[in-house]
């Protein structure tokens, strides 16, 4: 059937509209489903990206009471979650802490972070004369000079002692403006710059102990048979308030089958802190026996104060006296004339102590000791010390250490046996040169 022209344009614009209205209304339905175009992001910066992440950790593994997590963190994540628990820290530490805040960790290790960034994981020990011993997960035993510490995250338990003689137990961190413990009273904040020491572990008794042993030997054989041997042992309680060093120190030696060397040295010294500076002592002195001095017994109990002369990174020098009493009792006094044996007498302690840091493996020591008798100035008695302590391993040191004793005006010597020519005199000094091996026991 054929169109009519009128009936085709007809047809024609009818469907032109229809088309028309078909675009107008999908045109907005389009626009709708499209997504609004956004401009490309600004690349993350690494430290958001990581506290990003760290973040997401420490919401997945902060499951243990106090805010601890319950395992270890994965050692791909740990730093990751630390930076992020520090991260809270610091923020809620803008807004202030209060006493119920619960710090959230970010591991169940020990972390600090340097001024240059780096972070180490570990156990930290100690803190005193701004020194950290801190027992590096891979590096082992590290002393870190606390000004370049920037932050410490601690989830263990330790005491914090401040100013005044402050202290605080419990888990904490440590910003470059606080000190943030979570203790069992509340969370408590105190400035860092008031922070004068960290004593490892709470307030059980064997938190405050270490030990520590060392072994020296010489041995010749030959022309010449000799043996000496040197041991050495020390003890230290070290609380928030005091501290008590008690060493001994033994020598024995043979040359020919013959001792020529027998030989005992035992220190005490307890010091209670009454500033960052400041230290009175109760009680210090030594004991002394010396066969080959003719010293049966030499007792200088003495008491006293002290002052922390120098204390900056790596350095501390500490000077102490006070007034003391010897005893002293020759062993045989067959030879003396008129003297008393035993005798007894009143001295002046002058003692100074200084400790270098060489590097965080390397320690040097040193000490002098003169008992000034001014009632008998001739029993005056000296003992210098120095010792280079290297880290071998956690607990191994090789120790080098160098003693020196002198009397101003030593006793005869013991009377000689029938038929034996007579003695030599006794010297004024004995010098002592050990290279031995110590082991660190707590």
């Amino acid at each position: 059937m054929t169109k009519e022209p009128g009936n085709l344009s007809h047809s024609v614009a009818w469907a032109t509209l229809l088309v028309v209205t078909l675009l107008q209304i999908h045109s907005p339905k389009a626009a709708a489903e499209e997504p609004p175009a956004v401009e490309a992001p600004a690349a993350s910066s690494e430290a958001a990206t990581a506290e990003a992440t760290g973040a997401e950790t420490v919401a997945a593994i902060v499951t243990a009471p106090g805010g601890v997590p319950a395992e270890p963190t994965e050692a791909d994540a740990a730093v990751d979650a630390v930076k992020a628990s520090m991260a809270r820290v610091e923020e809620q530490e803008a807004a202030g802490i209060g006493a119920t805040y619960i710090i959230e960790f970010g591991d169940t290790f020990d972390w600090v972070r340097m001024v240059s960034g780096e972070w180490l994981k570990g156990d930290m020990k100690r803190m005193r004369d701004d020194n950290l011993e801190f027992d590096s997960d891979k590096l082992d035993m590290q002393n870190i000079d606390f000004a370049d510490v920037s932050h410490v995250h601690s989830p263990v338990v330790n005491t914090y002692v401040f100013d005044d003689r402050v202290s605080v137990t419990g888990l904490a961190v440590i910003t470059p403006d606080k000190v943030i413990v979570e203790t069992d009273e509340g969370t408590k904040t105190f400035p860092r710059s008031e922070l004068e020491s960290i004593v490892s572990g709470g307030e059980r008794e064997k938190d405050w102990w270490s030990m520590k042993l060392g072994f020296g030997l010489t041995l010749n054989k030959g022309n010449t048979d000799q043996l000496t041997y040197d041991i050495k042992f020390n003890v230290r309680r070290e609380d928030r308030m005091t501290l008590l060093d008690l060493n001994y120190n033994t020598t024995f030696g043979r040359t020919g089958g013959v001792q020529n060397v027998n030989r005992h040295l035992g220190e005490e010294d307890f010091k209670v802190f009454l500033s960052s500076r400041w230290f009175v002592v109760p009680l210090f002195g030594q004991l002394f026996n010396d066969r080959f001095q003719n010293i049966q017994f030499r007792a200088t109990p003495a008491a006293g104060a002290g002052v922390t002369i120098i204390d900056v990174p790596n350095v501390t020098w500490d000077f102490q006296t006070g007034v003391g009493y010897q005893y002293l009792k020759y062993k045989d006094a067959t030879l003396l004339t008129n003297t008393s044996n035993p005798q007894n007498d009143a001295f002046i302690p002058l003692f100074t102590y200084a400790d270098f840091d060489i590097t965080g493996d390397i320690d040097f020591t040193v000490s002098w000791l003169t008992n000034l008798v001014v009632t008998t100035i001739g029993n005056t008695n000296h003992t210098g010390k120095a010792d280079l302590a290297i880290e071998l391993t956690s607990v191994i040191d090789l120790d080098i250490a160098f003693l020196y004793l002198r009397t101003e005006q030593p006793a005869p010597a013991a009377a000689p046996a029938p038929g034996d020519p007579p003695p030599d005199p006794i010297k004024q000094n004995d010098y002592q040169l050990v290279v031995g091996i110590s082991l660190e026991l707590g």
